[in-house]
């Protein structure tokens, strides 16, 4: 329910830039989009925007639980979707502080929440040691298994005459009299449509600005590692709080995951943010070694940023039949579900009770 935007962001990431292994960074370089997007989000780090945006991120966050939920039980295939709520573990008072305000905070927007003491923590959390004083817990929250998730949604759509085009780059659109009439390939196949919906996460800003659009965007690139045969399994998921790790675990694996570096769309891997990472674990788990973090193959993608932290979902005004749901940043699974339907209400009934006009995407036209 917190934006990225938001006050204090950018005080704690120029101190982190100047530490190799801190979970953000921003490379210096002479950019005009990057000095745009920086300015814009400079802009929205307010108290205000904190507090018109939790609102919307919160009616999207538990409009996609549902319908996770709705799919889960109507489809019926599985993706792991388990719905123990999470963690945000602190290994200090003054970071415990913090959560405990983003916990009222969330309370006061109706999502449940709670602070409880590492000995409470350790009564739900049995198996897994934690050098912490105390966390923060939503028991509303869940996470699921996305390959699971993906794999079983392909399967049904193709079983719906649904067509997807593999290995396939879409280069351009062709439109005419402010409607799209063909999605032109990379290999020169030219498709019809009556509708495109464009999803090219932290591509949309470059995509849409061939098209004379504007959607600042910046890619935010992450860093997982998956671990097959964990020294133990915890029971929840949780984020190490002050370091900015997610730990997930999936069926039998646990995945660490983090960092958020602004570096254009560069994924080539940066060993000192996967040695960060690993630090981070060892720091708050004292059940796992170097030893046991070590020879695991390192994902990394990209997360696309808005600078306000919201999504940009819907039509874009130009044109009567080109719709976009992007800019989820670290949250794209998680609001994926709602923003889906908002673009399927918007084609089919032209309207949408989930939408705002605050994630409208022509908003920085």
């Amino acid at each position: 329910i917190i934006p990225l935007s938001s006050p204090g962001v950018i005080s704690k990431g120029l101190r982190w830039m100047l530490d190799a292994e801190s979970p953000f960074y921003i490379r210096p370089r002479l950019s005009l989009d990057l000095i745009s997007w920086l300015w814009k989000f400079k802009q929205a780090s307010t108290k205000a925007h904190v507090e018109e945006s939790g609102p919307i991120l919160r009616d999207l966050l538990l409009s996609s639980r549902q319908l996770l939920l709705n799919l889960e039980s109507d489809e019926n295939f599985e993706f792991s979707f388990e719905k123990k709520g999470l963690f945000m573990f602190c290994n200090t008072e003054k970071g415990l502080d913090k959560e405990r305000e983003i916990a009222d905070k969330a309370n006061s927007l109706g999502i449940p929440a709670e602070t409880l003491s590492s000995e409470e923590v350790g009564e739900m959390e049995k198996d897994l040691s934690l050098d912490i004083v105390g966390a923060t817990y939503y028991p509303k929250d869940a996470h699921l298994h996305p390959g699971s998730l993906m794999n079983g949604l392909k399967d049904l759509l193709m079983q719906r005459d649904v067509h997807f085009k593999y290995n396939t780059v879409a280069t351009s659109l062709r439109t005419e009299n402010g409607r799209v009439k063909e999605v032109k390939t990379g290999n020169g196949e030219n498709l019809e449509a009556d509708y495109v919906v464009l999803c090219p996460g932290a591509w949309s800003g470059e995509f849409l600005g061939r098209m004379g659009h504007r959607m600042p965007m910046q890619a935010g690139k992450g860093y997982s590692i998956t671990l097959q045969n964990p020294p133990v399994l915890p029971g929840y998921c949780g984020i190490l709080a002050e370091k900015k790790v997610t730990l997930t675990p999936i069926n039998n694996t646990l995945r660490f995951a983090g960092t958020m570096e602004i570096v254009g769309t560069d994924t080539q891997i940066s060993p000192k943010k996967i040695s960060g990472l690993k630090k981070s674990v060892l720091e708050y788990l004292p059940q796992f070694s170097p030893e046991d973090l070590e020879g695991h193959k390192v994902w990394t993608g990209l997360r696309p940023c808005s600078p306000d932290g919201l999504p940009y979902v819907g039509r874009i005004d130009t044109y009567e039949n080109l719709f976009t749901s992007t800019g989820h940043a670290m949250m794209g699974m998680s609001l994926a579900p709602s923003c889906g339907k908002i673009v399927a209400d918007l084609i089919a009934e032209e309207t949408s009770d989930l939408y705002d006009q605050r994630i409208n995407p022509n908003r920085y036209t």
